[in-house]
């Protein structure tokens, strides 16, 4: 058994057809799997001077050559376009599920050309692809989208539950800073790819398919994983904010780089997620202040205000990426609400914290919410408000 497919699917929506490409081994081993081959494929697909809007350009769903092998750290996809935010390559890599879901569909990435007359998705089971009419989602946003396939699809996928990635609002219009959703909140935000797929009129991918996927070695495979496991775990118990803060101002000080242990993140990433990084990138002058142009100086509660410790008391569960065993995300509830959603991350939580001179943290949550609803890059959106409000 190899770890990839051998094949890709390609979905033609202008004209409602597909069809699968069979990849040599000698393309994999020069280029691998995700960005690798999808810069591969997109490069002789995409011709030069293509509108990213239009119907030369490419959109296209790829994971990682060892997804579902289950070494460690290599359950993340990548979306691949040509931006057109940029005008160039695209890219954005997102964790979740969707990985795992499309090599149980049989391939190694699924590529959309052409754009559909009418709004539909993608769905993929055992019996194969579909193209489905979307026109009853076009208008909902991206979480209320997935419950929607999921609740219309499950009962028809047998035990499988079927992985979903969709656009929201934001795609739909063709936004620069747009996104794909999925896992109800997990998004491939960058490089405006979330346009791309609302040019072409596509809402949704939904992945039912249940093939086996492994290493041609699994035993040895195991043992590589366990050794990585156990080499890159320092208990999270032994770190602390306040630690973090101390570390990071004194970094900050000495006028010179230091390399930093890859085991102390994954502790930071396993307590609280990446807003772990919070206190540390503060006190070292990584966080942005001000729209860029000032400093923590500007912000004196920024510690108080910001503090990881407090988002991990609203968190009720962990959540985990297919194939990582950090789990640096989390389901939150917030204000004694009912809702359920996804912890801020470190990007969005500086963004609209110290970015912003808000020291709000509650905002942040409602804003993170919104946000992944309608499909938009939560880095960029902080950063366009932080422009907004300088000028």
């Amino acid at each position: 058994m190899k770890a990839y497919k051998g094949k890709v699917l390609w979905v033609d929506l202008t004209h409602g057809t597909w069809s699968d490409e069979s990849i040599p081994d000698a393309i994999y081993q020069k280029y691998l799997g995700g960005t690798g081959l999808g810069a591969w494929l997109l490069y002789r697909a995409i011709p030069a001077g293509a509108d990213p809007l239009g119907p030369d350009n490419v959109l296209g769903f790829l994971p990682g050559l060892l997804t579902g092998t289950g070494s460690l750290f290599t359950g993340r996809w990548m979306a691949v376009a040509k931006s057109p935010l940029t005008g160039t390559w695209g890219e954005a890599n997102c964790g979740g599920n969707l990985a795992y879901a499309i090599k149980q569909c049989g391939y190694d990435g699924i590529l959309f050309k052409g754009i559909s007359p009418t709004p539909v998705y993608l769905y993929i089971d055992s019996h194969g692809p579909q193209l489905l009419d979307a026109s009853h989602l076009w208008g909902q946003d991206a979480i209320d989208t997935e419950d929607t396939l999921l609740a219309a699809h499950a009962g028809f996928a047998g035990k499988k539950k079927p992985a979903i990635a969709a656009i929201g609002p934001a795609g739909e219009k063709l936004s620069l800073i747009s996104g794909i959703v999925n896992d109800r909140g997990r998004l491939a935000a960058r490089a405006g790819l979330g346009a791309v797929m609302g040019s072409k009129r596509l809402k949704a991918v939904v992945l039912a398919g249940a093939q086996r996927v492994g290493p041609h070695d699994p035993l040895k495979t195991k043992l590589l994983s366990l050794k990585c496991k156990r080499d890159m775990m320092i208990p999270p118990r032994l770190v602390s904010t306040g630690l973090l803060q101390t570390f990071g101002s004194i970094l900050g000080k000495i006028p010179l780089g230091l390399t930093q242990s890859g085991n102390l993140l994954g502790a930071i990433l396993s307590k609280w997620g990446t807003i772990g990084t919070y206190q540390f990138s503060v006190g070292c002058g990584d966080t942005p202040f001000k729209n860029w142009a000032g400093t923590a100086r500007d912000m004196p509660r920024v510690y108080q205000a910001i503090d990881p410790d407090r988002v991990q008391k609203s968190e009720k569960r962990k959540y985990h990426c297919r194939g990582c065993p950090l789990g640096c995300g989390g389901i939150v509830q917030v204000n004694g609400s009912l809702k359920h959603i996804h912890k801020p991350e470190y990007e969005t939580s500086a963004g609209f914290t110290a970015l912003l001179l808000n020291d709000d943290f509650e905002l942040v949550y409602e804003i993170n919410e919104l946000l992944n609803r309608a499909g938009m890059d939560t880095i960029s959106a902080s950063a366009s408000v932080a422009f907004a409000m300088e000028c």
